[in-house]
């Protein structure tokens, strides 16, 4: 018996920003909240994050009006600030429960940020395909959300 092969995929987006802001936008719970569930019929009912290798962020998502239908829960294996940063997510909630792991690179570019995404261990070419696809909202998403105060400390 074999075992079916883990699936990955690959996104990258281009930023007009700097670094910091894109780095912000997954270390900031105020931040990651506005783009981890970009589709409008959806809302986020919580996010916590804690920025520090061995830390990492927990959201809770899902239909209005509760928006508590899924749970991501994710450890930052990797923080490298505004360079790399390796997650380890388990996204869980009606219909699933999905493990991968996910590596942003953020690379200075003429006039801003490039950030490349690699997904790996998904279970199935459907799950790899909702994530995929799911990944590519949330990097539209923080395009609306690195502007100049996403770099600021809070």
């Amino acid at each position: 018996m074999t075992a079916t092969p883990l699936l990955s995929f690959d996104l990258d987006r281009t930023y007009p920003a700097p670094r910091e802001n894109v780095w912000a936008a997954f270390t900031r719970a105020d931040l990651l909240q506005r783009w981890v569930c970009p589709d409008p019929e959806w809302r986020v009912a919580a996010c916590e994050v804690d920025a520090r290798e061995g830390g990492g962020y927990r959201v809770r998502f899902g239909p209005r009006p509760a928006g508590d239908a899924y749970r991501e829960t994710a450890t930052f294996a990797v923080f490298e600030p505004v360079e790399r940063l390796v997650l380890d997510v388990l996204t869980e909630g009606e219909d699933m429960a999905e493990r991968s792991r996910c590596t942003v690179l953020l690379l200075p570019v003429e006039g801003g940020t490039r950030l490349d995404l690699t997904v790996e261990g998904l279970s199935d070419a459907e799950t790899a395909e909702h994530m995929r696809v799911g990944w590519t909202w949330c990097l539209e998403g923080i395009a609306e959300h690195v502007g100049a105060d996403a770099g600021e400390s809070r």
